[in-house]
């Protein structure tokens, strides 16, 4: 069963989200919100882009100065602890593959920018995350809905609050 590094961030934002997900339900690509995170994206780090493929996972800057850097890019630090679970998901990857690195979540718009390190109990709780991801995706249903603050501009909203 593949895990992706957005499948830990819905994991950690909603599990009904990731639900769908797992479906291959779309998003709203027009979303507005959706529009300005490719912008920001596709414009940081351009000179030193380096997107990574590992394993599921798509790293979006893998950057070498005196070690490994990965760069997670976000568009706002509203969803802060998914993203820093996200690229907690992509560090114990790599170290699986025997490669230690450090993290740094960019937030270009904020101008703001924090590194991230993992720790043997981030290792536990990834784990841990991973097999219950395994069981949600696994559900006939997706999880009952529940209302967070950040319902109103989730790509998934309609499939809920309809």
């Amino acid at each position: 069963m593949r895990i992706t590094g957005v499948m830990i961030q819905y994991y950690f934002t909603c599990k009904r989200e990731l639900w769908f997900f797992s479906r291959g339900l779309q998003f709203d690509f027009e979303n507005e919100d959706m529009l300005i995170g490719r912008v920001i994206h596709r414009e940081s780090y351009e000179r030193e882009w380096k997107e990574v493929m590992l394993g599921d996972a798509k790293l979006d800057v893998v950057i070498k100065r005196g070690g490994v850097e990965v760069v997670e890019v976000k568009k706002s630090s509203k969803l802060e602890e998914p993203a820093l679970w996200q690229l907690k998901y992509y560090l114990y990857l790599l170290k699986k593959a025997g490669t230690n690195a450090k993290g740094i979540i960019a937030y270009p718009a904020e101008g703001k920018r924090e590194e991230v390190v993992i720790s043997d109990e981030d290792i536990a709780i990834l784990e841990r995350a991973i097999k219950d991801i395994k069981r949600v995706i696994s559900l006939e249903r997706p999880p009952k809905a529940e209302r967070k603050p950040y319902c109103k501009k989730c790509a998934y909203r309609d499939f809920c609050w309809v």
